[in-house]
């Protein structure tokens, strides 16, 4: 393998990225929507340009975390006493999903040396893609260093639950797979039940959400160039080393980590706030009467939750916004903002079963 692993820009007793740095041209937004729904390229074939954040996305981040950022900080802290008393040996791994899943890792890999000083923790990020499934390189390197049983994969958070549906499809399919080896995806926000456990399952904007690779250690997102499927490589990702001035990957970790200290270890092990099979049986009922409604056989083109709306307004090209009523109005106001700027009509229902939803354009 060309790599065997880096840090980015975050420290590296923080974080192993198991991926290959790859350079890849970039491809405008419309052309990747146009290849994509088409169905000529998969989304991890391509990459699309990242920009600096503007003074605008930084001020909405702000607002963000000083709405926002104690309620990330309980959550993550529920988190790591949950993974902390998962642990059945000496050793835990968080298995973070790149690269949403990543500053989220980086946070459990501290509390969890913090609260849990008898554990050995370690912390990789690897990557899972939609339709092409978990990176199998990454998982056999981890597998030849750890045991099966101390690995755990941390995401951001659920939308439809495709990535753990992702893990769990693999892993079954996977002929080397330990028995012992956890398919559940730990996630301190699980809006769809998909979660093996959950912090809360009451939707909110986490604030990473907002700044992408310049939040998650200057990597872009996944990337798996064609042909390249099943090898012995990992799957790879582009360095976002022209961001490196508006980096502020390891600022969030710093000003999270106090936050976070601030709440007391649970004596006992907490309650898993995931929803569970009867939030995923109606979020597929949800989808299918959305596809439905937009006259969409592509169920991709519909995303669910804040999370996934925000990240379809700064990313994609957005049709409709659905915002609930009931959506906190921080959240609310910041969703509105960042439509108002693409342009996106914004629609408010009363009976919406996830506080935003967002319809990607067809074209």
């Amino acid at each position: 393998m060309k790599d065997e692993g880096f840090s980015g820009s975050y420290g590296e007793e923080e974080v192993t990225f198991l991926m290959r740095r790859l350079h890849l041209d970039t491809t405008p937004l419309e052309e990747r929507e146009r290849l994509i729904q088409s169905g000529q390229r998969h989304y991890s074939e391509m990459i699309g340009p990242e920009d600096a954040p503007t003074r605008d996305r930084l001020r909405l981040f702000r607002q963000c975390l000083k709405s926002n950022g104690l309620r990330m900080a309980r959550d993550l802290s529920v988190l790591a006493d949950g993974l902390a008393a998962s642990a059945t040996n000496d050793e835990l791994v968080v298995v973070s999903i790149a690269r949403a899943g990543t500053p989220i890792g980086v946070l459990l890999w501290h509390r969890l040396r913090e609260i849990a000083p008898h554990l050995r923790i370690k912390h990789y990020s690897i990557s899972v893609i939609r339709d092409r499934g978990i990176d199998f390189a990454a998982l056999r390197w981890m597998l030849e260093k750890h045991p099966a049983i101390s690995l755990r994969f941390i995401d951001g958070w659920t939308g439809k639950g495709t990535i753990a549906d992702e893990i769990k499809i693999s892993l079954a399919g996977w002929k080397e797979v330990p028995p012992d080896l956890d398919h559940g995806l730990w996630v301190p926000l699980d809006v769809c039940g998909a979660a093996s456990f959950a912090a809360s399952s009451s939707d909110y904007l986490i604030p990473s959400t907002l700044l992408g690779g310049t939040l998650s250690g200057l990597v872009s997102r996944s990337v798996l160039p064609y042909g390249q499927e099943g090898g012995d490589d990992f799957h790879g990702c582009v360095p976002l080393e022209s961001l490196r001035r508006y980096d502020l990957s390891q600022w969030f970790i710093s000003h999270m980590r106090p936050l976070v200290a601030e709440h007391p270890r649970l004596e006992e092990a907490p309650c898993n706030a995931s929803a569970g099979q009867p939030r995923r049986d109606e979020t597929k009922s949800f989808l299918d009467a959305m596809m439905a409604r937009y006259r969409i056989s592509d169920c991709n083109r519909i995303k669910l939750g804040i999370g996934e709306t925000v990240r379809v307004l700064l990313r994609r090209m957005p049709h409709t916004v659905l915002l609930s009523e009931r959506t906190n109005p921080t959240d609310a106001k910041l969703i509105r903002r960042l439509a108002s700027i693409r342009g996106v009509p914004v629609i408010s229902e009363d009976e919406l079963h996830f506080d935003a939803v967002a319809i990607i354009a067809s074209v």
